[in-house]
């Protein structure tokens, strides 16, 4: 087993973090040429592939005749909000008590490091690969990915046997993922006089009672794979935006955006006909409703449990830890959808 020391794991994503490398920022460029020069240095075939601006990191070793595995993850990062709820520099990595603190450690450069160092630990041992490493660094994972991991599954089509993505997981592994679909919906009311409200339609009011009829939804999918409060779908309403500013005007529209967590067996298609559903039985005369996809959002899906890749996992992560690994879904989403529908 080649050791890799914790000493260089700690300096390695310190440096990462250094990059205050918020999604759209000149330092996602800083830091995707500090990756490419760092895996030049020591050996390793780097190249920096931009789309729309958004730099990201290509890096491929070993035999291309082989299995082609694709290691996956970003460093871009969300900003850190209110400086003043720091104990420390979000943008200085701190070493204490047995942790690193700092913007992005754990989403995820500690998992961009963990890809390189074991890059480089096979660069400097020599070691003969049956097949090429392909890693993806990319810079607006936080974004959707559009002009990340997607756009690079786009250039290179289908080349690539199994992936694993670096994203953190509480020291499991994460053989499936749920999936998420944005959806805006608008109820249109009619609007008159608040002091004469019987003449209007309240759309606040109607969306209200949808909201609350699509709470109470059941759902027919079933996942023991995943852990405790995500073996079944989820639906929120976490947006709401109604009226046209006036107390005294009853609310002629109301639009909310409904966040609808997916599980593996789901379509777009049939969450959607759900909602439907629910407002066609709840949606009263005089109002009307409109509903579309935000996005295109993240698909779920369930790795096959037999699947060569993850059976190395399990037996690597057993040996370097000395313990059962567990196995199970993953609640959020990451690029690990795009590449499995890849």
């Amino acid at each position: 087993m080649t050791e890799i020391s914790i000493n260089e794991v700690i300096e390695l994503t310190g440096k990462l973090v250094s990059f205050p490398s918020m999604t759209g920022t000149k330092a996602v460029t800083e830091c995707a040429e500090y990756i490419k020069d760092w895996l030049i240095d020591v050996g390793i075939s780097a190249d920096i592939i931009t789309y729309n601006g958004v730099p990201n990191v290509v890096a491929r070793m070993g035999n291309k005749s082989g299995k082609k595995l694709l290691l996956d993850g970003h460093f871009d990062v969300v900003p850190p909000g209110d400086l003043k709820e720091w104990n420390t520099n979000p943008f200085e990595a701190v070493n204490q008590d047995g942790y690193l603190y700092g913007r992005g450690v754990s989403d995820m450069k500690s998992g961009v490091t963990a890809i390189l160092l074991a890059m480089k630990a096979l660069k400097e041992k020599e070691i003969s690969l049956n097949g090429e490493i392909t890693f993806f660094g990319v810079g607006d994972e936080e974004t959707v990915s559009v002009n990340g991991t997607i756009s690079l599954l786009n250039l290179y089509d289908k080349q690539f046997d199994s992936a694993i993505v670096t994203e953190p997981t509480d020291f499991c592994i994460e053989s499936a993922q749920r999936g998420l679909r944005w959806i805006e919906f608008h109820v249109k009311g009619k609007a008159c006089h608040a002091g004469r409200p019987h003449i209007g339609k309240n759309a606040i009011e109607m969306a209200a009672k949808i909201i609350c009829e699509l709470k109470k939804m059941k759902y027919e999918v079933h996942n023991e794979l995943f852990e405790e409060g995500l073996k079944e779908p989820s639906l929120s309403v976490n947006r709401i935006i109604g009226g046209n500013g006036s107390n005294n005007v009853v609310a002629e529209d109301c639009t909310f955006l409904i966040d609808r967590r997916m599980l593996p067996g789901e379509t777009v298609e049939e969450i959607t006909e759900q909602i439907k559903k629910v407002a066609d039985k709840e949606i009263q005369d005089g109002f009307s409703y409109d509903m579309h996809l935000v996005n295109d959002g993240w698909d779920p899906f369930v790795t096959d449990q037999n699947e060569p890749v993850l059976l190395e996992l399990i037996s690597s992560c057993k040996q370097v830890t000395g313990k059962e690994i567990t196995v199970r879904g993953k609640g959020g989403c990451t690029d690990a959808s795009h590449i499995s529908n890849a």
